[in-house]
């Protein structure tokens, strides 16, 4: 189970625990303030650090996974699903576009949101779904990456559920069915029927391609 993730300048690419690939970003414009008791980020760090588009073509290999641009649309194929929190975040700082339908965050996650459908924050879901602290000092994106993955697995772990997900302000796609339909339907039909943003991730054990975390 692989997992990517972006922070600060600095991208990782993990199979489980292990680093398979990690590096600095060279930044689009000149740095001001480094920041270093948040990032842990200093001039040093990136004085070697590659450039944007070497870094993008390679995450790109690696999502992809060999698979061709007209197969990425598919739910099939080989193409990674990436997991992460704030996702469109570290895309937009990448300036990658990929399929929404293989996008695993957990800050839109409909489950982990705000009962106002606010995100919270990966560290108050890290402390409340997993019981321990991150981000109490500088910035340490393995750490932040571990946690996402961890969250992902969690929450994919549970039961299919269907109670409350047919609410008016749920944004999942549901909002037309009455519950008593929803109730009589396979995990198949649902996933079918949801929405880009909100496929139970529960389903996702079914597929043979592994997670990408961002």
């Amino acid at each position: 189970m692989d997992h990517l993730t972006f922070a600060q300048g600095c991208v990782w690419l993990m199979k489980m625990k292990d680093i398979i690939f990690h590096t600095y970003v060279q930044p689009q414009s000149s740095v001001t303030d480094y920041r270093y008791e948040i990032t842990g980020l200093t001039e040093e760090h990136l004085r070697n650090s590659k450039s944007h588009k070497e870094v993008q073509d390679k995450i790109l290999e690696i999502l992809y996974n060999g698979e061709s641009a007209r197969r990425l649309m598919s739910d099939s194929g080989k193409a990674r699903l990436l997991v992460g929190h704030d996702l469109k975040h570290g895309l937009d700082c990448l300036r990658i576009n990929y399929p929404g339908h293989l996008l695993r965050d957990t800050a839109k996650y409909c489950p982990l949101l705000k009962t106002n459908l606010v995100s919270h924050s990966l560290k108050y879901l890290t402390k409340t779904y997993l019981g321990y602290n991150i981000q109490t000092g500088e910035h340490d994106p393995y750490v932040d990456c571990v946690s996402v993955m961890r969250l992902y697995k969690r929450m994919r772990a549970q039961d299919h559920q269907v109670n409350g997900i047919g609410t008016p302000n749920s944004d999942s796609g549901f909002e037309s069915q009455k519950a008593e339909e929803l109730e009589n339907m396979t995990p198949d039909e649902l996933y079918q029927l949801s929405k880009s943003n909100y496929k139970c991730w529960c389903l996702d054990s079914k597929k043979a391609a592994g997670p990408v975390d961002f």
